[in-house]
Order: structure tokens, then C-alpha cells, then sequence
């Protein structure tokens, strides 16, 4: 099996990806494509037989997320006593302390989160660690699901760690836990002890970035940073991964072999017993875990003197920590993690060939970036093209600077002179880094937007890429040259999909106690909002931006959408408007629309190539195949509610009626003065509020569908029990946010259907 045991990695990959599509015509394929090979004398008997074992095995064995973990016969919204233990190591911030609790005789996993109000309260909770056996009485539910498209699922994440269900804690006198001793718990208390000895004797500044790089604990990096990270996709530089572990190893190595501190045979079993252990301080990433086995079993390989490539070994690791844990295929650090390990594998005769040190790292930065490419499309909808040269400068600066100088502080941690020369050095450098690439991320901030590749793009691309790196290394230029233009083919032949499609479709996203509206036109023709609200904070009563990157941003990149052409905003709520600067200022956006009574204080343009039009009833707005006709409002009623725009519109042979906040008087009014006017689907004004919904508006409209954005369990009762009761009488259709999360209305034509995020 020398040098096959990429066949069986290959077979388990074949069989993810059909249960991950739910597609067996991929194993079929696969087969036929095995015993050509064969046939073909490409393939050996044993290779093949472990190829086929392996195809079916993880076929079976690898769970589809959306049916896993499914609970069952599990009270929820009731207390109940659990027993079990906590199997996971305490997570503890400056609020809160969490962990993962296992219930006996159930196979379900539990999230437990407890905020406290400081550290004093958490000192007679001794008892609170890893493998303690508890009896815990509180309240369980089901984590939050994503209610829009594009939206982070955090259910979906939790089952990706066996975890059905999560429960807040009220007090911690309803825990009760037994201590049990075990060297998990050691190794985990080791580290809890770690990160407060860093905190107490390395500067913030740089404690911060110490816990992240050397135990994993990136909680106190800022979110202004991390997201700067990931938009240049940089987010793996945050996380312990090979190259950190490369990194200890090489200085262990130096320590104990090339100062003459032990023999080279200790050395090698103190590494095979510390980095498991460091592995798990490191918080235990797929990543870390790689790159620690990956050397372990090469050192068992040396000493058993066994001839095995370094494609088997990572081929091993691959197929051995799936089998451990078969979920964690789901974890996206494992999956870019050994698919930058697989492309640097494959390219490395590339790089090895090229003498200088600078074309080198910047092969591997291409390498690395074209491997993950479709990855990063797949979950994060977007690429920064400039990302291949950042990575070239800051991967040599986190390798030679950042990485070592954390060990370093830890180090020289007990020595003040020296670690404060350290600490101040590391804190004016990074500084001087981070604003060097906040300036590259202020004016050179262009990132390819393009939504999520098709199953089919992703295979194509990588074997495509496969073939292109064949003829890089065999020095076909011209051959290769054509392989990398197929490349930019299947890129921009995927991302122009929406360009090509007649569907066209309304979307009311799920933002909470607020509206919006997008409305995407068939052959991407135009891209229209109707509002975009935010939540405020209780503090300053301004506008947060949680909507807008949870919501409203997620779900425009899934589309693929990095332009607007026009937003209307009904009014100057911050439930109806509260996202709109953050939009601006992330997207481009033509031309917004406002009633002619819009208070000019609250305007959210600042932007002088950005088109403001003040519109009134009786106005008329085309947009290509689109119009939207004003209803109101006609003159200022001095309330924000009652100035709001109303706009009638007829997309995918329905008559639709935007009506934002407006109330009865102003129902009455649109009624009066459209005697004929009727619609299909009506937007239940302001959120379904009392004040609006006229007996009268309903009789003359004859809507059959209503729309009705309202936040979840809101205080303000909203929707009121008795406009229901009055749509019910009128045979609507009722559609509303807090139950059904978002709702879109995807059409063809002048024929549409109506489909909503929840069940």
C-alpha cells in the first residue's frame, strides 16, 4: 500500500460529498471510474479492494446534518433536573462561563451557558470542570436557527459538535457536581491557569494576541480585527494551525538537539508525548490536531523504519481523525486546513525547483489561496484578489515575528526587564501593522462577491486546477496556460448564473422587529430594497450594525449581490432605515428614494455620487421592466409613522402593496383616492400594530396574501391579537417574520410560489 493510501482518502472524500449533495450517483460514477483504473492497470488489487471498503464504510458512516441529532421525545421549555457530566473543558470570559454537558443514556449533547456578575461569584465553583459528574436543574431548548438565507446557523453549527440542545443557567446553586480526577481535567485546568497567568503578567495588548497564538483564546482579540482578518482572508493566521505547530516543533527541536540538551532519541519521545498534550492546550483544532499527528506518526515511521510517503502519512491522518469523529468532515478548519495540505503536497516539486526564497513564498501563497478558493466562496461568498500578495507579506511576519515573539513573552514572562522590553517591542510593531492594514483595507477594499459555487463548479474547479499544477510542474506553459483560463471560466460561468436566469424573486428578511425588503429582478436586471432596519442600543439609542452583518450583508453576498440600484426608505425610523449607513458604506448603492417629508436631520446620504430622490403620491418611478407607483404620502402629517411612502407594484403577475407605518387615516386616504385600486399581497402595516389594518382598506383591497415583519416575542404585542383575527376573516394568507422567519416569493413570468425559512 506504499504510496496508495491516497486512493482510500480519495474514496472517503467521493462518499462525503455524496452524502453532503445526497447524491448516490456519485458513488456510481465513482466506481466505474475505480475498476477503469483497474482495468487499466493504473491501480493495484489491494488499493482498489480498501478504495471500495472505504467508498462504502464512510457512505454509511458519515451522518447528513440535517437529519443527525434530529431530537426526540426531549421536554423542552420546562425545568427538569439533568444528570450526567460535563465532557468539555469550562470556557470562562469576563461574562460568562460555558460548557458541554452529556446527559446519561441520552446521545444528545447540551450547550450550558451561565452569565455571572463577576469572578468572586465563581470561586466556590471548585467542582466545575472537565468530566465532573453533575446534576444540573434548569431549562433546555433548541439552539436558534437561521431564519433568513445566507444567515450563520448556529443549530447547525452546534450539531456539527453533537450538541442538540443548550440551556442558560439562572444560578449557580442549580448546579451540584462531583470533582473526579483524570488527566484531561489536569490538562485543562493547566490551561485555565495559563491564561490567567497571562493576563496577570503579559501587557493587554499583548496578552491578547498570546492567548490566541500560543493556547487558542482568540475572545479578546477585538471584532473591528478579526473582521479586518477575514475580509483579506487572513482569519487563518488567528487560529493555531500547522504553522504554529511547525513552529514549536522546530524550536523543541533546537532546544533539545542542536544544544546538545538531550539525545535525539529522547527528544523524539518527549515530542510524542507533549504535543498531544499541547494539542489539546491549543483548544484541540482539526488544524493542530493535523499538524501534531502528522509528526507523531512520522516519527513512529522513522523508528519502525518503514518507507511511507508524506502523501500516505497526511492520506492516514485524514482517514484517522475522521473515524474518531464523524461529524468533524463539517468542521470548515478541517476542511481548509488538510485542503492546503493536499495542495501544497501536490505542488510541491513546483516549489521545491525555484531557487529563490521569494517566488517560493509567493507560490505558496497561490497554492494555498487557488486550493481554498472555492471553499472560501462556499461559506464566506467572497475573495479579496489583492489577498495572494497580502498573504505573501504578513504570512513571513506572523512566521518570523509574530508567532515566535508570543512564545518568547511567555518565556521571558517571569524575568520583568526582559519580558517588557519584549512587550513594548511586539506592541509598537504590531500597532504599526495593524494600521498598515486597516490603509490597504481602506483603499483597496474591492472583494469579488459572487455567492456560493455549485456543487458541480467546485468539482470541476478542482480538478481543473489539479491538472493545471500537472503541466506547471512538467513545464507546458502554454498547455498549463489553457487550464488556468478554464479556470477563470468556471468562476466567472458560475457567478454569472443569476445574469442568465428568469427567476426573479421578493424577499422579507427576518431583521427582528423592523422591514426589509429585496427584490431581485429575473437576468439580475435590478436589485431594489424596500428599507432595512436595525435594533439600537438601550445605551446611546443609535443604530447597531448586529442586523445588518447577521442578516442583511449574509444574505446579499449569498446572493451575489455587491450593487444595489435603488433603496426606498419609508421612513426615518430606526426599525425601517437603522442599516442603511452600514450599506452604504459596504456596498455600492445608486440611488435612494425618500417622501418628500423625510426629516432632512435624519438622511443617511453623505455620498455625493449616490442619487436622493424625494418622490409624493401621484409620483411614478420606472425602473426597466419595473414600476412603482407612490400612493401616499401627499402632504406632512409631522409624524415619521404617517409620512411613511406607500408603493403599489405588479412583479410576477401579483399586485403588491408597500405599506411601511402608516395608520388608518392614511389607509382611508389611499382608499379614497384609488376607489378601484385592489392587490394580491399586502404588507401588513407598521408589524401588524393596532393602529393599522382597516376593516374598510381590507374590504376594497381583497388581498389574498399578507406579509407581516415583526420581531420575535416583541414588547409592543405586535402583531395585536385582533388584526389577525380580522385578516383571518378576510381569508388572507398570513406570512410573518417571528414564525416563518424570512419569506420570498420566487417567480418566472407572470407565475410565482411563496416559501418561507422555517417550517
Amino acid at each position: 500500500m506504499s504510496g496508495n493510501w491516497h486512493y482510500p482518502a480519495l474514496a472517503a472524500t467521493v462518499s462525503i460529498v455524496a452524502v453532503f449533495v445526497e447524491q448516490f450517483s456519485i458513488i456510481v460514477v465513482w466506481f466505474i471510474s475505480l475498476m477503469f483504473l483497474f482495468y487499466r492497470r493504473r491501480i493495484a488489487a489491494l488499493p482498489l479492494m480498501l478504495s471500495l471498503l472505504s467508498t462504502i464504510f464512510f457512505y454509511f458512516y458519515i451522518p447528513q446534518l440535517d437529519v443527525m441529532l434530529n431530537p426526540v421525545n426531549q421536554p423542552l421549555n420546562e425545568r427538569r433536573i439533568l444528570s450526567g457530566q460535563i465532557i468539555s473543558p469550562i470556557n470562562q470570559t469576563s461574562e460568562m462561563i460555558s460548557f458541554t454537558f452529556q446527559e446519561k443514556a441520552s446521545p444528545f449533547s447540551i450547550a450550558i451557558t451561565y452569565f455571572h456578575s463577576g469572578q468572586d461569584e465563581l470561586k466556590p465553583l471548585v467542582e466545575l470542570q472537565f468530566g465532573a459528574e453533575c446534576t444540573i436543574d434548569t431549562l433546555i431548548e433548541l439552539p436558534n436557527t437561521a431564519t433568513n438565507p445566507g444567515q450563520f446557523d448556529y443549530a447547525k453549527f452546534l450539531k456539527t459538535k453533537g450538541i442538540a440542545y443548550e440551556a442558560t443557567l439562572s444560578n449557580l446553586d442549580d448546579v451540584n457536581c462531583r470533582k473526579t480526577d483524570g488527566i484531561l481535567h489536569y490538562i485543562f485546568q493547566f490551561r485555565m491557569q495559563l491564561l490567567s497567568y497571562i493576563d496577570h503578567h503579559i501587557s493587554e495588548d499583548a496578552a491578547v494576541w498570546v492567548r490566541a497564538l500560543v493556547l487558542g483564546d482568540d475572545s479578546g482579540i477585538d471584532d473591528t480585527t478579526i473582521d479586518l482578518f477575514q475580509r483579506w482572508g487572513l482569519s487563518h493566521l488567528l487560529a493555531i494551525s500547522g504553522l504554529h505547530v511547525g513552529l514549536v516543533i522546530s524550536m523543541l527541536y533546537f532546544i533539545f538537539i542542536k544544544m546538545n540538551v538531550t539525545t535525539k532519541e529522547t527528544a523524539h519521545w518527549i515530542m510524542m508525548l507533549g504535543l498531544p498534550v499541547y494539542a489539546i492546550l491549543a483548544g484541540g483544532e482539526p488544524s493542530v490536531w493535523r499538524a501534531c499527528l502528522m509528526t507523531l506518526l512520522v516519527i513512529v515511521i522513522m523508528k519502525l523504519k518503514w518507507r511511507i510517503n508524506t502523501t500516505d502519512v497526511i492520506s492516514m491522518i485524514f482517514l484517522l481523525l475522521i473515524l474518531v469523529n464523524n461529524t468533524i468532515i463539517y468542521h470548515v478548519g478541517f476542511q481548509f486546513s488538510f485542503s492546503v495540505t493536499f495542495g501544497l503536497l501536490l505542488s510541491r516539486r513546483v516549489i521545491a525547483r525555484d531557487e529563490s526564497r521569494i517566488r517560493q513564498l509567493l507560490w505558496i501563497s497561490f497554492v494555498a489561496q487557488m486550493t481554498i478558493l472555492p471553499l472560501q466562496f462556499y461559506y464566506f461568498y467572497t475573495f479579496q484578489p489583492l489577498s495572494l500578495l497580502l498573504n505573501v507579506i504578513i504570512v513571513p511576519y506572523f512566521t518570523l515575528f509574530v508567532i515566535p515573539t508570543m512564545f518568547i513573552l511567555l518565556i521571558t514572562s517571569p524575568i520583568s526587564l526582559l519580558q517588557s522590553f519584549f512587550d513594548h517591542s511586539f506592541v509598537t510593531i504590531h500597532s504599526i501593522f495593524i494600521n498598515f492594514l486597516e490603509i490597504i483595507d481602506h483603499y483597496f477594499n474591492y472583494p469579488f462577491v459572487i455567492g456560493p459555487l455549485s456543487v458541480l463548479a467546485i468539482l470541476m474547479y478542482y480538478l481543473t486546477f489539479i491538472r493545471f499544477m500537472q503541466f506547471i510542474e512538467r513545464k507546458k506553459q502554454a498547455t498549463a496556460f489553457y487550464y488556468g483560463f478554464l479556470l477563470v471560466v468556471i468562476l466567472v460561468s458560475d457567478a454569472s448564473r443569476p445574469y442568465f436566469s428568469p427567476w426573479g424573486s421578493v424577499t422579507m428578511l427576518d431583521v427582528g422587529q423592523g422591514d426589509a425588503f429585496v427584490i431581485e429582478m429575473p437576468y439580475r436586471k435590478g436589485v431594489i430594497m424596500i428599507d432595512a432596519g436595525a435594533t439600537f442600543s438601550f445605551n446611546d439609542q443609535k443604530a447597531t450594525n448586529s442586523v445588518f452583518k447577521q442578516v442583511i450583508k449574509p444574505f446579499l453576498h449569498a446572493k451575489g449581490i455587491s450593487s444595489i440600484d435603488t433603496i426606498f426608505i419609508s421612513h426615518e425610523d430606526t426599525d425601517h432605515m437603522g442599516s442603511i449607513p452600514f450599506i452604504l458604506h459596504d456596498f455600492t448603492v445608486k440611488s435612494i428614494i425618500i417622501s418628500d417629508f423625510y426629516d432632512q436631520g435624519n438622511l443617511p446620504v453623505s455620498n455625493s455620487k449616490i442619487n436622493l430622490y424625494r418622490v409624493k403620491r401621484g409620483d411614478t418611478i420606472k425602473m426597466k421592466n419595473l414600476v412603482f407607483h407612490v400612493l401616499s404620502p401627499t402632504n406632512d402629517k409631522s409624524s415619521p409613522n404617517e409620512n411613511s411612502l406607500v408603493l403599489y407594484t405588479e412583479l410576477g403577475g401579483k399586485k403588491w402593496l408597500f405599506t411601511g407605518d402608516i395608520s388608518k387615516d392614511e389607509e382611508a386616504e389611499i382608499i379614497h383616492t384609488y376607489p378601484n385600486l385592489t392587490v394580491d399581497v399586502l404588507k401588513i402595516a407598521h408589524h401588524g400594530s393596532q393602529t393599522s389594518s382597516d376593516k374598510q382598506m381590507l374590504d376594497q383591497l381583497k388581498p389574498d396574501i399578507g406579509l407581516i415583519s415583526v420581531g420575535k416575542n416583541n414588547t409592543y404585542g405586535h402583531p395585536a391579537r385582533e388584526v389577525i383575527q380580522l385578516l383571518e376573516s378576510h381569508d388572507m394568507s398570513i406570512l410573518r417574520t417571528d414564525r416563518h422567519g424570512a419569506v420570498q416569493y420566487h417567480f418566472k413570468a407572470n407565475k410565482g410560489t411563496f416559501f418561507q425559512v422555517l417550517p
